[in-house]
């Protein structure tokens, strides 16, 4: 009986032992709950893709795998980008596309919440619940969140960082086998959700020298040392750095590239990411973060403070050369930008060192003079951006907020910077100097932190519905109308002068049957394999042929075949096999102007009869400064050239003309039966935005022209 009596017992006492821990996790579960609610809700409303090429570029993985779990890419094996395609690859065995795309959010979104789990542990070795619970909700109500509802590896790789991290102090701190374990295992699986997460074993690396730098064993060698000995450490410590640059600039063009020529870049545009950055996340992090790497006096040591202490420098140091440098990079290959993006992965970590600031209000004087002098230094040059939203930046979605909503220009919002952080440092300083404020103060600066990372939030996703509402506004309704015309089959998309490519990709993303990207003069854009067809014989039949049973045109391509549906200018064509055309131009912009040449084919007309061209050449539409343009039309014979493209063979027929503004003309020239071809050639051409400064139009442009035939019998009615 009395054993029967210890077992019921324990019993109750292990039931009230898992009671007490799942009420425990309640507030940190209702935290995620509300967020991951939040951010949904904002993913819902954001009606399409528009970070493209890379969000079609992963989803095109995703749907391979979901489909038949080969990694392929418009039916072309390729390798695996990155294990988010993996994670949000379940979305894609939804048939409904619309489905499938918020469902594919909504992961994205739960993960990107969960950074709360690990943010909240990592805190909680340093303080109490009460504040861990607050590092870990700003963890996750700051700007960078707004790339939750976007298609990329953010969503995954910000959690995942989150939980290395964690995972590194926590093996770090105790020492144990199985805790290295679990941090090395996670280390190592990061740089295959995002490739710039290959940083974390090396700020693994990292973390565990310093500790050993900084423990007792190594402070009592180097007690010993002479100032020989120091001299030779310091040499030996500038032989690494050398030698570890040179190896990195080995196996990193873009390392090579920013260390080698670019180092005044790295450290301006190195400086601009985490100016964004401090004002995004409300600036008092940063200043407090920085200085918190010192340990401040009378705080009592313990592992996990020196472990956390040492991987916060490593990271910083790490994640922002690797921002420096990538900046540095892009500016030479892709544009100047400002790359907050690198950077997002050291806020979690910025604030877990805000919470330990907030529980005990104490910084060395010298520590929050040098971290507020550089916030300082990184406010002072980073230049306020207004663009919206700003991928690369959501930092700044508050400045826009208040030039949006407040009509606050530029200049003023620059000055308004300077102003918070003087008030941050002021708050600072009264909080942590201050006996009598300290406590009272550290609730207000956590309540003002969350305050303002929750409204660069709002405003960036914000910017993310209005900016996915432009891209869907001229798109066809609904966006997946071919596969409802299709059913599914297999469509080739066949495209010419593609300079907008978002078009494109809109079309591919929405449209599942879309297998393959063409173009006939060989603009078709990624990503992914692209065709540019031969012409196979003079009566429009072309190479290789895709064999499928439907193509969809852009204006000025016609297949042989049935048409069965329009969205906006495209038009969905059944093929009769094999694969040909009746016509199709080439060298015309969307709007119909022309740069130095273009050209019209005709494979096929009714009965294969002669008829007439009408070409229409006009500069009705440009009122700007007159550059007379030397017009020259010419008809004849199509042939296949060289290039197994259409050219012309004999000439049949030439005209000629001088262009002026405000002027146009209509062309009729007789044809020969086909097949047959117009090349039209304007010299000189005029760029607008040179000639006219109300235009921002860099193209070099002859005239905006038109291609109409008409059949003989039509013709002389």
């Amino acid at each position: 009986m009395i054993a029967i009596a210890r077992g019921r017992s324990l019993a109750r006492t292990e039931a009230r032992g898992r009671l007490e821990r799942f009420l425990a996790a309640v507030p940190l579960l209702t935290v995620f709950a509300w967020f991951f609610l939040l951010y949904a809700w904002q993913a819902w409303l954001v009606a399409t893709p528009y970070i493209f090429v890379d969000e079609l570029r992963y989803t095109q993985i995703a749907r391979s795998l979901a489909e038949g779990g080969d990694v392929v890419r418009r039916g072309n094996p390729v390798g695996l980008d990155t294990l988010a395609e993996v994670f949000t690859a379940p979305a894609w065995l939804l048939d409904d596309v619309h489905a499938g795309y918020d469902f594919a959010k909504y992961i994205g979104v739960a993960a990107m919440s969960a950074t709360v789990f690990p943010a909240y542990a990592l805190a909680r070795m340093l303080v109490s619940s009460r504040w861990a619970l607050f590092a870990a909700a700003a963890s996750v109500a700051v700007p960078a969140l707004a790339y939750s509802s976007l298609l990329l590896e953010e969503p995954f790789a910000y959690p995942v960082a989150t939980l290395a991290f964690y995972l590194i102090v926590r093996a770090v701190a105790r020492g144990e086998p199985g805790a290295y374990g679990a941090a090395a295992a996670v280390s190592l699986v990061a740089p295959f959700v995002r490739g710039q997460l290959a940083l974390v074993p090396a700020i693994f690396l990292g973390t565990v020298a310093l500790t050993a730098w900084r423990g007792p064993r190594a402070t009592a060698w180097r007690a010993g040392w002479t100032r020989w000995d120091k001299a030779g450490a310091v040499i030996l410590a500038v032989g690494l750095v050398v030698a570890m640059n040179s190896l990195f600039a080995q196996g990193s063009f873009t390392w090579e590239r920013a260390t080698g020529d670019y180092k005044g870049r790295m450290i301006e545009y190195g400086l601009w990411a985490g100016g964004a950055l401090t004002i995004g996340i409300g600036i008092v992090p940063v200043i407090v973060g920085l200085a918190m790497l010192r340990r401040p006096s009378g705080e009592v040591r313990t592992p996990e403070r020196a472990a956390f202490r040492a991987l916060l420098a490593v990271a910083i140091a790490f994640v922002g050369l690797y921002t420096a440098a990538k900046a540095a990079h892009l500016s030479t290959v892709f544009g100047t930008r400002v790359a907050e993006r690198n950077l997002i992965y050291l806020v979690p970590l910025l604030l877990v060192a805000t919470a330990m600031w907030l529980e005990r209000p104490r910084l060395r004087a010298w520590a929050l003079v040098l971290s507020a002098a550089f916030a300082l230094l990184m406010l002072v040059t980073t230049p306020i951006i207004l663009e919206f939203p700003y991928f690369e930046a959501p930092g700044y979605s508050i400045l826009v907020a208040g030039n949006r909503d407040l009509e606050l220009s530029a200049a003023a919002l620059d000055e308004l910077v300077l102003v918070a952080a003087a008030v941050a440092l002021a708050l600072v300083v009264v909080a942590s100097y201050v006996r009598a404020a300290s406590r009272a103060l550290a609730v207000v600066v956590a309540l003002l932190v969350l305050a303002v990372n929750a409204t660069g939030v709002l405003y960036a996703l914000y910017g993310s519905r209005q900016a996915a509402s432009r891209t869907l506004a001229n798109f066809p309704d609904p966006p997946n109308w071919i596969d409802e015309a299709t059913g599914g089959a297999d469509t080739v998309y066949l495209g010419k002068q593609i300079l907008d490519p978002n078009g494109v990709h809109l079309l591919e993303f929405w449209n599942r049957s879309i297998s393959q990207v063409w173009s006939v003069e060989g603009t078709a854009p990624g990503p992914g394999k692209t065709q540019t067809p031969d012409l196979a014989t003079v009566e429009g039949e072309l190479s290789p042929d895709p064999r499928v049973p439907y193509v969809v045109a852009d204006p000025g391509i016609d297949v042989v075949g049935d048409l069965v549906a329009r969205g906006g200018n495209w038009r969905l064509f059944r093929v009769d096999p094999p694969l040909r055309l009746t016509n199709s131009t080439t060298g015309i912009y969307t709007d119909d102007w022309m740069g130095a040449s273009s050209g019209y084919s005709q494979f096929a007309t009714p009965g294969d009869r002669p008829g007439s061209m009408r070409v229409t050449i006009s500069r009705v539409g440009w009122g700007g400064p007159d550059t007379p343009g030397n017009v020259t039309i010419r008809l004849g014979m199509l042939v296949i050239g060289e290039d197994k493209q259409p050219a012309i063979g004999a000439v049949t027929a030439v005209r000629r003309w001088v262009v002026h503004s405000r002027e146009g003309q209509t062309f009729t020239i007789p044809t020969p039966p086909p097949p047959f071809r117009v090349e039209v050639t304007i010299d000189p051409t005029f760029v607008p935005a040179e000639v006219d400064p109300n235009s921002s139009d860099r193209r070099s442009l002859g005239a905006q022209v038109g291609y109409a035939f008409v059949p003989r019998a039509a013709a002389t009615k």
